[in-house]
């Protein structure tokens, strides 16, 4: 009895032996786990500082992006303006262009209007050169043939010249 009575209070001191090591070993634990915790901490930590570099440089790279927006939106703006003020200056041109060929057209006819009266006027002048040499034979003829005809055509000529 004497050893039932010993085992039975060693097997309660193995129990709260066993116990207290179970207690120990989940403190234990808990301490580990908290250590892990804590290194998992410092690693998010550590990664959110990464992150923030991150999204620090994709911001600059948008304000950046942004600010190329807006300056190609100004140029878009001043190359439309250019535009609307090169199809102005290319409609006031054809417009003067279509005025001046309207104008070449007048005198083309012109051109040919003088053409015909300078062609009368050679014409003209050819009669008169004809006239002017039949004349001249004339009064040879005169000189040299018949001196009756030849005081009259002397008075002709002096009052010619």
């Amino acid at each position: 009895m004497d050893r039932i009575g010993k085992y039975e209070d060693l097997n309660k001191k193995y129990m709260e032996l066993e116990s207290r090591s179970m207690g120990i070993a989940k403190k234990e634990s808990k301490r580990k786990g908290f250590e892990v915790v804590e290194i998992e901490l410092a690693v998010k930590k550590n990664e959110i500082k990464v992150m923030r570099i991150k999204l620090d440089k994709e911001r600059e790279k948008v304000k950046y992006l942004n600010e190329k927006l807006a300056a190609m939106e100004k140029h878009k703006d001043q190359i439309d303006a250019n535009n609307t003020a090169l199809n102005r200056t290319n409609m006031l041109l054809i417009e003067k262009m279509t005025k001046t060929d309207e104008q070449m057209d007048e005198v083309v006819a012109h051109a040919r209007i003088i053409r015909i009266n300078t062609r009368n006027v050679g014409g003209d002048i050819i009669r008169y050169r004809r006239s002017l040499a039949e004349t001249d034979a004339f009064l040879g003829k005169i000189e040299n043939h018949d001196f009756a005809l030849l005081p009259l055509a002397r008075e002709f000529v002096e009052e010619r010249d």
